[in-house]
């Protein structure tokens, strides 16, 4: 069946809503996607930098509802609040023809009622994970969302399950994230000693996330320099992440810790293993080929009430497309310095186990599917809209 365009002459407007820096990304080469096969399309949401760069109109930035846990987001109920506002204005007003949801469930969910009520088509790209927990959600997906487009294979068929329209399309990232020189000359390129044991630092992207997960990873950090003194630690720092809050938390470990301006794509091809905050980072560690470590941190309150809604056995996406605790997982309480120097120097010293991972990282990459994800993805946008435009 021949691509599906959109006649040149005939605008149309389309809302897009992405959410933290990585549904940004994935949100922006979709719209790059879409004004080849709509060229007259009109752009129009609330995303971050990536999407702005693309010519999207931002009603509302991202950055401003970016928070994590189910406690944390009481502080920002005014900015969500305005976001809506702004959200059922720009239905009402302009009438997109579709609405694109990028990842970002928990305000995302609210833009899909809004868009059923306006009577707009909703596209979800990069579903919700509700199969690893408050899987009762499927059921508002299911009357929400017009179509699903997932990135990983177990999610089809989760949906499929359960009657859902679910198209995979495989992982954006792959058509994201750039060719790679040697280890060696990215550290050259970095003043950074070539032969040394380098350990990637990922705290996430929000605030909040740096806030819990980076003081606990540099003071892991400089434990594990009194076992391993032959090692050195980076934290890659994309546009997207404060700067002067990773900053503040290194500021009592001088020359100890190196900054890296840059993707943490990058900075994780150039390390022997990295250590992760749960999310997109650990994908991004398994097509670096890196070994990782896995943490994450929330707030008691929200980590209790979220433990009693998660369905999985593992946080890990690396674990999970594993199907095995591949990479070690420290979580909560069991995240402490102590614990993660443990395990770094656990791994490196164990040449064979880093070989045995690597193996498993293979498994990994296999299952994230070819390039072209997001020209997929903008197939099915294409498919709404005509479906949309018949009488």
């Amino acid at each position: 069946m021949p691509p599906c365009t959109w006649p040149r002459a005939e605008s149309v407007n389309i809302l897009i809503v992405a959410g933290e820096a990585s549904g940004d990304a994935h949100a922006a080469k979709l719209v790059a996607a879409l004004q080849e096969l709509a060229p007259q399309a009109v752009f129009l949401g609330i995303g971050g930098p990536a999407l702005a760069a693309q010519g999207v109109r931002i009603i509302f930035p991202a950055a401003a509802l970016a928070v994590t846990g189910l406690i944390e987001v009481l502080g920002r109920l005014p900015a969500i609040a305005r976001a809506l506002r702004l959200v059922a204005q720009t239905l009402r007003e302009t009438r997109p023809a579709l609405v694109i949801l990028v990842d970002f469930p928990d305000f995302n969910f609210w833009v899909a009622r809004l868009a059923r009520y306006y009577q707009v088509p909703v596209m979800y790209y990069i579903s919700p994970q509700v199969w690893a927990w408050r899987t009762y959600r499927v059921h508002t997906l299911a009357r929400l969302v017009t179509r699903l487009v997932v990135i990983f294979p177990f999610e089809a068929e989760f949906y499929r399950q359960r009657g859902m329209f679910v198209t995979y399309v495989g992982h954006p990232f792959r058509e994201l994230l750039p060719a790679l020189p040697p280890r060696e000359q990215l550290l050259t390129r970095w003043d950074l000693p070539a032969d040394r044991l380098t350990i990637a630092l990922l705290p996430g992207s929000r605030a909040s996330e740096i806030d819990r997960i980076l003081p606990v990873m540099a003071a892991g950090a400089e434990l594990a320099t009194r076992s391993m003194k032959d090692c050195q630690f980076v934290v890659p720092v994309a546009p997207t992440v404060p700067a002067e809050l990773v900053q503040r938390h290194l500021k009592d470990f001088p020359g100890k810790i190196r900054i890296i301006p840059g993707p943490a794509y990058i900075v994780l091809a150039a390390s022997h293993l990295a250590v992760a905050a749960s999310g997109t980072a650990t994908v991004e560690a398994a097509l670096a080929a890196t070994p990782t470590i896995i943490v994450y941190r929330i707030s008691p309150l929200s980590f209790a009430v979220g433990k009693k809604l998660i369905r999985v056995d593992h946080i890990g996406m690396a674990n999970l497309l594993a199907g095995e605790r591949l990479f070690p997982e420290l979580i909560q309480d069991d995240f402490t310095p102590a614990r993660l120097a443990e395990e770094m120097v656990t791994l490196l010293t164990q040449p064979e186990r880093l070989g045995f991972l690597k193996q498993g990282l293979i498994r990994i990459i296999s299952r994230l599917g070819g390039p072209g994800a997001s020209r997929r993805a903008a197939q099915v946008a294409m498919e709404l809209l005509a479906a949309g435009r018949e009488p």
